[in-house]
């Protein structure tokens, strides 16, 4: 896939994506004969786990350092060990308070009058039927059967 579409799925900006290949943690991209950048599946996992762990405070020098470990494990220090630990624990951290938080909300959306649960209802089930409906079908559209 092009940088762009790389974007677009991940949510990170094209100048993030070129520093991070720029820094060596994306995978090399292959290159097409026009010299565009054709990423794999691999950049994809590759890119949302740094996002997600830039999103959650993690340093980028840990994360040089964590792929750097998993590229080369004799590169592992006790320092790097303490860095997976701690972001472990706020990983830890991070779930209960979004459980918490989740919680909370399914305890108010409980509370909510049915007559207004039922109307939200009712029109998410006529949107999607108007979608379908609209719908026109395409031979490239059949439904492979892989089973």
């Amino acid at each position: 896939m092009k940088i762009g579409e790389l974007a677009q799925r991940t949510g990170c900006p094209v100048t993030r994506i070129r520093f991070y290949e720029q820094k060596g943690l994306l995978p090399e991209p292959r290159r097409s004969m026009g010299g565009q950048r054709n990423y794999s599946q691999e950049a994809v996992k590759r890119l949302e786990f740094i996002t997600t762990c830039r999103a959650n405070g993690m340093k980028l020098e840990c994360i040089e350092r964590f792929i750097e470990f998993e590229q080369d494990p004799s590169k592992g220090t006790e320092w790097l060990l303490e860095r997976v630990d701690e972001y472990l624990e706020q990983a830890k951290v991070y779930r209960e308070q979004l459980d918490r938080a989740e919680k909370y909300l399914r305890h108010l959306r409980e509370q909510f009058p049915k007559s207004v649960l039922a109307e939200k209802t009712h029109k998410h089930t006529r949107a999607a039927n108007t979608k379908e409906d609209t719908r026109e079908t395409k031979p490239q559209d059949e439904v492979i059967k892989v089973f």
